[in-house]
């Protein structure tokens, strides 16, 4: 009997082995392969295990060349920004969104919803499927002189925005500033450079610098937010077992707490000397000056009718006293 049981393990042993496929994902780490978020996607690695896949990462600090290797079908998955993804799926693109998700508390609610069967037709589109979102956390202003005080004052500054990205455009025009075409790849080249007077930046792209060797003694960091950084995970759902979406995201719901917890870590970890803060007024100022462009791209649809529906009442829920949710 016990060589029939061993006989038996043994067998159920080698056909899971043979069961398992091999996927490649293709990763976007701006830090490289020893950055935090490489080291959760090995997290994620193991966890994906348990569906009989075995995942090998590739890790791109360029994000043009993992999304390039994508398309190409090197990788099965990828791993890149909520701002260029939207193409793969317009729902959790939507993320990426001015003015949607504001805090760190929203984001947190909102990964925990995306095991609900609610939503699991939201997190397909054509031949792809979003099985996972890793937040980046918020996206602050960076300027080389503290000279910010007002919305008025960006008059004619030189922002850094995405030129893929139609609403950081039309937002940096509506302050009658001057938007300059950036990528992931050469952002922060730019502001050293003096090509740009204001780069949105989440803290994570600034923790390998010494902002003050790199950038200048004056840099600063306005404590506002204007959008929401965070890595959509997009597979070709038909190379994959039918419930890995279902599955992975239950791990990201299930992981909510601890995901965003990393990203406040992140932020503690800029030096309080950096941070500026501007005037509740101003902030008021900034919020009116978001929400116009955010609605004006919401009734457009440029951003999914329902991730603008679901974050609404997130957002307020969690920021009752923000002005819109009057209206909402």
């Amino acid at each position: 009997m016990f060589k029939q049981a061993f006989g038996s393990l043994l067998l159920l042993i080698v056909v899971q082995q043979v069961a398992a496929v091999e996927k490649t994902w293709c990763v976007y780490d701006p830090v490289g392969a020893q950055g935090d978020i490489t080291r959760r996607l090995k997290e994620i690695a193991l966890y994906a295990q348990r569906d009989q896949v075995n995942l090998q990462l590739k890790i791109y600090q360029h994000e043009t060349e993992a999304i390039a290797q994508f398309n190409q079908k090197k990788c099965s998955g990828l791993v890149a920004t909520n701002f260029n993804t939207r193409n793969y799926n317009a729902f959790m693109g939507s993320t990426a969104g001015v003015g949607f998700i504001a805090n760190n508390t929203t984001a947190q609610h909102f990964i925990q919803l995306l095991n609900q069967p609610a939503l699991r037709s939201a997190m397909q589109q054509g031949e792809y499927e979003v099985v996972g979102f890793i937040p980046v956390g918020m996206t602050y202003m960076m300027l080389k002189t503290p000279t910010l005080y007002k919305v008025t004052d960006l008059k004619n500054k030189r922002i850094g925005v995405l030129a893929e990205v139609p609403p950081q455009t039309a937002l940096v025009r509506s302050v009658r500033a001057q938007p300059v075409a950036v990528s992931f790849d050469n952002a922060i080249k730019a502001f050293k450079s003096n090509q740009v007077d204001i780069l949105p930046v989440p803290v994570y792209a600034l923790l390998a610098y010494n902002l003050r060797k790199e950038f200048g003694e004056s840099t600063r960091v306005i404590n506002f937010p204007v959008v929401y950084a965070g890595l959509n995970i997009v597979i070709r759902a038909a190379e994959y077992p039918s419930d890995f979406g279902v599955n992975m995201r239950h791990w990201f719901a299930g992981q909510a707490r601890v995901l965003v917890g990393q990203v406040i870590r992140w932020e503690n970890r800029l030096p309080a000397y950096y941070w500026m803060d501007v005037s509740a007024t101003e902030k008021q100022a900034y919020n009116v000056v978001i929400a116009k462009v955010r609605n004006q791209y919401s009734q457009n649809f440029f951003y999914d009718p329902r991730f603008v529906k679901l974050i609404k009442k997130l957002r307020c829920k969690d920021e009752p006293q923000y002005f819109e949710c009057q209206i909402w």
